[in-house]
């Protein structure tokens, strides 16, 4: 507002608007005033700068966000007013240019307003809005999750609270069949656990809003360790004749140990002793089990294969007396490891006619001639014997053997 004070003056102008101004201004504004007297002299013009301040404005903004997730809200002022030194009065009671709130979908939307000052000019109000959307949530449960290696879990996810229903799932198995922290897409799978030790589980569920949480158990999969069953057989062929075969353990982790001889005729089969020995009954190959347990009923296999061989020997006499006494009656050689029906022996006499021939190895010769119709006369006699051992083995045999009659 300008206001005439001239003393002295017939009349008075004011550029522009005239004599008096009384104007809202928008702009700064340069007045120039004038005073002429009754005698028509002026004074020298005045001019007079009215600088006008531009109005304080601001406006605020609208957000999205996901529930319980932080939102710093901030005022963007797009007329500074006077310039500078801006309070704020926030409608949540927080002061500052800046303003962070947790967003809250149980009260969506969430609405704020900030009062902004400068001290000169009228205040400036923005407002803000924050669209909250909801956070899934789920837990999961597995069909075990403490085991020996290696060891599958299949794991379940378990979606809680309403909102959660849809959702995606990440995990994280830290381990399993794809090495150390192991992440798999998906409700549901199974996951290999090759090595002992404790892994971690963490779940991440994410719903259509981008919106997401986490759920983590640290040592929740125990791996136990495997012990590593190893022995030795010795020795590892034997013959029937000598057939015991004491066993060595070389097992690592184990405390306790199963063992299967392979010979399931045999009573004493199995044992539980660390180092035990064992004496086979029969001809032929086994597969000898040892398993070894450790303190978690963990267990592990060892295989070995043994091998009784049949033994082989004969005894062919010198001499026999076959005088019908029941003592040495017989010339018939004695021995082990012979197929019986796979022998052949011949007698002649001593100008090499064969007088006796025997296909069993339990028919002997009883000192008569021509099918037993004639006894032979005392005097040393030759034999053939061919033989074929259990082994496969042919042995042949000549010699001269003594007919004596008391």
């Amino acid at each position: 507002t300008l206001t005439n004070i001239n003393t002295g003056a017939s009349s008075s102008s004011v550029t522009p608007n005239g004599i008096l101004s009384n104007n809202t201004l928008s702009t700064t504004t340069q007045f120039s005033v004038t005073v002429i007297d009754n005698n028509g002299c002026s004074a020298p013009s005045q001019n007079i700068i009215v600088n006008v301040t531009p109005q304080l404005l601001a406006v605020g903004m609208s957000s999205t966000a996901c529930d319980k997730f932080n939102v710093v809200l901030s005022p963007n002022i797009t007329s500074p007013g006077n310039g500078g030194n801006y309070s704020y009065n926030w409608s949540n009671g927080a002061q500052g240019s800046n303003n962070t709130v947790m967003a809250n979908f149980a009260n969506n939307p969430n609405t704020y307003s900030v009062i902004i000052s400068d001290g000169c000019s009228p205040n400036a109000t923005a407002f803000f809005t924050v669209n909250v959307n909801p956070v899934p949530t789920a837990t999961f449960m597995s069909s075990y999750n403490k085991g020996c290696a290696p060891l599958a879990v299949s794991f379940q996810a378990i979606p809680t609270g309403s909102n959660s229903a849809g959702a995606n799932y990440l995990w994280d198995f830290g381990g399993g069949s794809n090495g150390g922290g192991a992440v798999y897409t998906g409700p549901q799978t199974v996951m290999v656990y090759p090595n002992a030790g404790t892994y971690n589980v963490g779940l991440t569920s994410t719903n259509q809003f981008g919106c997401s949480s986490n759920f983590y158990v640290t040592n929740y999969v125990e791996v136990y360790p495997v012990p590593l069953a190893d022995f030795i057989a010795t020795p590892q062929t034997v013959t029937i004749l000598e057939p015991t075969i004491n066993f060595t353990n070389l097992s690592q982790g184990a405390n306790s140990y199963v063992w299967d001889f392979g010979d399931y005729s045999s009573v004493f089969n199995s044992s539980s002793v660390m180092n035990p020995r064992h004496e086979y009954g029969l001809i032929g190959e086994y597969d000898v089990y040892m398993v070894a347990i450790n303190s978690f009923g963990c267990k592990d296999t060892a295989k070995r294969r043994v091998i009784v061989e049949p033994d082989f020997s004969i005894y062919i006499p010198n001499a026999f007396t076959p005088d019908l006494n029941g003592r040495n009656d017989v010339f018939q050689p004695k021995g082990v490891g012979i197929y019986e029906d796979k022998y052949k022996m011949e007698i002649f006499d001593r100008w090499g006619e064969l007088i006796f021939t025997s296909r069993a190895f339990s028919t002997g010769w009883d000192g008569t001639a021509k099918g037993g119709s004639e006894p032979c006369q005392d005097g040393v006699y030759i034999y053939k014997i061919a033989v074929v051992t259990l082994k496969g083995d042919k042995k042949y045999y000549v010699g001269h053997v003594t007919l004596l009659k008391q």
